[in-house]
């Protein structure tokens, strides 16, 4: 898909939640420690920052991870999904993330952007997305094995984190089927005020939008929510500064 992209130098690329596997309660047969590495020689490739999604040991356990490699194939940032889908026991095999991550990337003539990764379920609770948020978080990336079933759901609710956060969302889904779960995809990108900028279909697809981060700082400053938040109402969160 990469190859098929055209030039995709200095771009951020998103992958689906556990892009190598579809997700999976069997992460001791899908995390192979190779991940990070497939990640990093394909962002050095293509010359972008590439968000991937995997399965990782740690200790005697797994998480289910994303990890941003930089256009000279290092990974700079990395976030384990916090809140885990007790509905299909995801618990039961994986540890929780205990951060949010916040990853400052640049471009060649150093122009910033702050990116905050999520994971699927994450995007169900908007806490973690204000700590980002209030962090300098002005794109979300939401990696995700979401069902078909509640497809209206994570639209409306990635509309609400774009609306209340003035950020950029950009929600990679899965497709496809399995025995007893379909995946819609319908992958899209949101803008800081909610509207949608590109949306793909239920099949394999590459979906690309340009944005203007400027507007987004320009509307932050012209409507500061954000600024007038009561920060002691919501609670400590650990910030992870990529």
């Amino acid at each position: 898909m990469l190859q098929r992209a055209g030039d995709v130098r200095g771009a951020l690329v998103v992958l689906p939640e556990m892009a190598e596997s579809g997700f999976t309660n069997n992460p001791e047969r899908v995390a192979d420690g190779k991940s990070e590495l497939f990640a990093c020689e394909q962002s050095k490739k293509y010359g972008c920052y590439l968000q991937h999604g995997f399965a990782q040991a740690r200790g005697d356990s797994f998480v289910n991870m994303v990890a941003i490699a930089s256009p000279q194939g290092n990974v700079i940032a990395r976030y384990a999904k916090t809140h885990l889908f007790s509905p299909t026991k995801e618990h039961q095999h994986y540890q929780a993330g205990d951060s949010v991550t916040v990853a400052r990337l640049t471009d060649s003539s150093s122009a910033s952007l702050s990116v905050a990764p999520m994971i699927c379920y994450d995007l169900r609770f908007p806490e973690v997305w204000r700590h980002a948020a209030l962090a300098g978080a002005e794109l979300f990336t939401l990696s995700a094995c979401w069902p078909a079933p509640r497809a209206d759901h994570r639209r409306a609710l990635c509309i609400a984190r774009a609306i209340e956060n003035q950020a950029v969302v950009v929600a990679c889904n899965r497709v496809g089927n399995e025995p007893n779960t379909s995946y819609a995809g319908e992958s899209f990108i949101l803008s800081h005020t909610g509207h949608v900028l590109a949306v793909a279909g239920d099949t394999t697809e590459i979906l690309t939008a340009t944005i203007d981060m400027n507007e987004v700082r320009a509307w932050r400053a012209k409507f500061p929510a954000l600024r007038d938040m009561r920060r002691e109402l919501l609670g400590h969160c650990t910030i992870k500064d990529c």
